[in-house]
């Protein structure tokens, strides 16, 4: 071995030994010291309220971060992620708008959630007796929905019914399209309105509406997934929480709570473990 090669592993190892210390020698530590003091911002889409303010108040006892939520349709924080280049994490309702960030380069690493399902909504005791895609269409029947053009509910239901041919019927039965998901489920429980297209989740809470499944809607389902905005400041910080949130024992057991269908998902650390193989250091994501 000649002198330059030498010289190039020895620095390998000098390189190698000093993340290592860094790093804790391979032990777990306490990552504060690794996490930026500014709250981390999350996008979220409205349909999700109810579970992240309870994912948030238990990352923020257990770990001591501030997490800010700002909830809206999820094209609108799409879009603002993209005019703005502000936030840490997105969240929308369903896994397309995940892939159209990513085409535009906004998005960096996507962590799987969780799945939800498209149902109606009424009132406790269904007292218009909806029970079928015709009743939806009915005369004496009142029929809101989610935004089609910035909601992912409203999205995935016309998609679906576009290619179904019944997407037209019942876009002119529909008497008004609300901002989120959750203004039609509002609308369904004081009276305004009388069924609406949700998602099963949203109604989780509610014991004064009821979800009615449709066969024409069995196959709406949004995948839901945890995105880093690529222009964060603080992916550290940023990824901290998306672990958090997608964890099996922590963000997970509060998605399931709330009705999602959730998958397997990793044990909670802190920290991941450091794994050092020939001269290299891989961080479990």
């Amino acid at each position: 071995m000649n002198r330059t090669s030498l010289v190039l592993v020895a620095s390998a190892i000098v390189f190698g030994a000093s993340i290592f210390l860094l790093a804790g020698g391979g032990t777990r530590r306490n990552p504060s010291s690794d996490l930026a003091s500014d709250p981390i911002v999350l996008f979220c889409a409205a349909a999700n309220r109810g579970v992240l303010e309870a994912i948030r108040e238990g990352y923020e006892q257990e770990v001591g971060r501030s997490v800010q939520i700002q909830y809206a349709p999820s094209q609108t924080l799409l879009s603002s992620i993209e005019v703005s280049g502000a936030g840490d994490l997105f969240l929308p309702s369903d896994d397309s708008f995940i892939e159209l960030g990513r085409e535009k380069s906004l998005l960096a690493e996507t962590i799987p959630v969780a799945t939800m399902h498209a149902v109606l909504a009424v009132r406790r005791g269904n007292p218009k007796s909806i029970r079928s895609f015709d009743d939806l269409l009915r005369d004496d029947v009142k029929l809101v929905q989610a935004n089609p053009d910035a909601t992912a509910i409203g999205k995935v239901v016309r998609e679906h019914l576009q290619s179904s041919g019944r997407w037209s019927a019942l876009e002119a039965a529909t008497i008004a399209n609300r901002h989120t998901v959750n203004d039609v489920a509002n609308d369904v429980l004081v009276g305004s309105a009388d069924v609406g297209i949700v998602y099963d989740v949203v109604l989780h809470g509610h014991e004064e509406l009821e979800a009615i499944e449709l066969e024409e809607l069995s196959e709406v389902t949004s995948k839901l997934s945890i995105a880093v905005v690529a222009s964060t400041k603080q992916p550290t910080s940023a990824l901290h929480f998306a672990r958090y949130l997608s964890s099996a024992d922590r963000g997970l057991v509060r998605f399931a709570e709330h009705g999602y269908r959730v998958g397997r998902g990793d044990e909670w650390v802190d920290v991941p473990e450091l794994t050092f193989f020939a001269g290299s250091m891989l961080r479990p994501a």
